[in-house]
């Protein structure tokens, strides 16, 4: 049922307990308006605020909101209807104003009054505990709330851990690969050496019937086959045309500047001999190494007299490789280093052990440190 105020008081009544006007329709506490009792009112009831205006035997009742004996008695809910004090206050107010209290009845008496203080008291118990009802139902649902905020973040959290725990799990893997990385990268990298080693080896093999002569003179309509048969005449070794599988210059045009005074030469290229057996190859290396220190005198060559060499072909590792173990040998004042078969071998001296150079750490651990 909605509520509505009291035309005399304004504070919040049920129309079902209030005392209804006729004429304005307000509605009423009881006691604003000085009535006692829950009985049914008169059908032609009317207000205080309506009733001031019509004469009754020369008396004008006073507005309600004027009644100086009702505002004391809601302005004192808790003194008690026997008290003299109440009684004597209500029986001056009344004999002084000359005013009915009821509907044409005389100065309700103290007990009467005490009732409607009871009444009002039990009014405001009733409305005090719905809002106490109220509030206490919303605390309810408060609880309720926060009860499943908590199972919330109680399943939440319990997801972050065991995510949390998962995240930690593939860290500590991550971490442990990462530990044996560089053990997994020195072995690959061995392998890798190794492999290169193997195909260098292999190409190497490639060329074991292969030769190289330099610093012979060069010129345009030289047959370089012819050549070559001539050093190995020279050399004490006789070759065929059928012996020889390709001879040819290799290698870019390269100027050698002998003095400031004069212009600068062109240096010949070297000559690149295949020959048809190893037997012939290892023949001509072992007379060029007897007759070391021969010229290309006789020959029949242009250009001016001067040393050739004759050496195996090397691969371009093992060319850099030889290079770097003559250079650290002139260091450290190793006296032999040559190449045999492809390999690269030093003897300090002689009657020393003769020591196979397969890489640079060789080179290191056996000769010593070097710079290039």
């Amino acid at each position: 049922m909605p509520m509505t105020k009291c035309g005399g008081c304004g504070k919040f009544i049920s129309p079902a307990d209030a005392a209804r006007c006729t004429k304005c329709n307000e509605h009423y506490h009881r006691v604003c308006v000085a009535l006692t009792g829950r009985g049914a009112l008169p059908s032609f009831w009317q207000c205080p605020e309506c009733r001031k205006n019509v004469r009754r035997d020369n008396k004008s009742e006073t507005p309600v909101r004027s009644s100086q004996a009702e505002v004391q008695a809601a302005a004192a809910p808790l003194i008690s209807a026997e008290s003299p004090v109440l009684r004597s206050t209500i029986s001056e107010e009344s004999a002084d104003e000359g005013q009915d209290i009821g509907l044409g009845e005389p100065a309700v008496c103290a007990r009467e009054t005490g009732v409607a203080i009871d009444d009002i008291v039990h009014e405001q118990q009733i409305d005090v505990a719905s809002q106490l009802q109220a509030i206490m139902g919303e605390l309810r649902n408060l609880r309720i709330e926060v009860l499943e905020l908590r199972k919330e973040v109680r399943s939440s959290g319990d997801a972050c851990n065991v995510r949390m725990d998962s995240i930690e799990a593939r860290l500590q893997v991550l971490e442990e690969r990462h530990a044996d990385v560089p053990v997994t990268a020195t072995a690959v990298e061995g392998v890798v050496e190794q492999l290169k080693r193997d195909l260098n080896e292999r190409d190497q093999e490639l060329m074991a019937n292969d030769l190289v002569i330099a610093n012979l003179p060069e010129s345009q309509a030289e047959n370089p086959v012819h050549v070559v048969k001539v050093i190995a005449t020279k050399l004490g070794v006789q070759l065929d045309d059928r012996d020889i599988v390709y001879a040819e210059r290799v290698g870019g045009r390269h100027l050698k500047a002998t003095s400031p005074t004069k212009s600068a030469e062109v240096r010949p290229r070297a000559v690149m001999v295949r020959l048809a057996r190893r037997d012939l190859r290892d023949a001509v290396l072992d007379s060029a190494r007897q007759r070391r220190g021969a010229t290309t005198e006789d020959l029949g060559l242009p250009g001016p007299v001067g040393r050739f060499y004759v050496n195996e072909r090397l691969t371009k590792t093992n060319q850099d490789l030889f290079r770097k173990t003559r250079a650290a040998a002139g260091i450290h004042g190793w006296r032999f280093v040559w190449t045999k078969r492809g390999r690269i071998l030093v003897r300090n001296k002689p009657g020393d052990q003769t020591r196979r150079i397969g890489s640079e750490h060789d080179i290191q651990e056996i000769i010593g440190q070097y710079t290039v």
